[in-house]
């Protein structure tokens, strides 16, 4: 903030990172050096997840700024989502319709959760949610390390991305029915609820 970067700037790097995640990923389709690209994948991941947790340090503390922060930040934050987890999904040994499912389901989870900071007045939320940005990046991180050592861990029929793409799809599930729940919670306890 010295430097005059701000956390917008912040956020769209981490856009940057994000989108070359995903081409990373699928990059290890080619036949020379896909093990490279595994690596720089998941270097590529947690850079990311540093990227946003210098956006949550950055950002201010009054309700009308988290505001337009969450408003400005939001779209770079899907795009990175997406083409990340996409990418993921074309990644050898993946599936591509397993990518577009947890790409999907990634952004109707951070939906969900945008209603419910809307309904609580921005007030951020500190309990236990799986499957957030940072522990979806985790673990394609940590899977893309594995696969670069060994590629051919398989579950019965199934390999490791395919396994990881299916952990996320079904962890941002969870996310969305869990926020959905404290959204129901928040439009029962208010007054325009009530007068319906």
């Amino acid at each position: 903030m010295h430097w005059g970067i701000s956390d917008g700037i912040v956020s769209v790097t981490g856009m940057i990172l994000g989108i070359l995640a995903g081409c990373a990923f699928m990059a290890t389709n080619e036949t020379l050096g896909f093990a490279n690209a595994w690596i720089i994948g998941a270097i590529l991941c947690l850079l990311r997840i540093f990227a946003i947790r210098v956006t949550e340090w950055m950002q201010p503390v009054s309700s009308r700024q988290f505001r337009e922060d969450e408003f400005y930040n939001e779209l770079p934050e899907r795009v990175s989502d997406a083409i990340t987890l996409i990418g993921f999904g074309f990644a050898v040994d993946s599936n591509p319709w397993l990518g577009l499912a947890a790409a999907l389901t990634a952004i109707f989870s951070a939906y969900i959760r945008s209603l419910v900071s809307n309904q609580s007045g921005w007030v951020r939320y500190t309990g236990f949610v799986p499957m957030r940005r940072v522990q979806r990046l985790s673990l394609l991180g940590a899977i893309s390390i594995v696969t670069s050592v060994d590629s051919q861990i398989r579950f019965h029929s199934l390999t490791l991305p395919q396994i990881t793409l299916g952990l996320i799809v079904s962890g941002c599930l969870l996310a969305a029915f869990h926020q959905w729940l404290r959204l129901k919670g928040f439009m029962r306890s208010s007054p325009r609820y009530e007068e319906n």
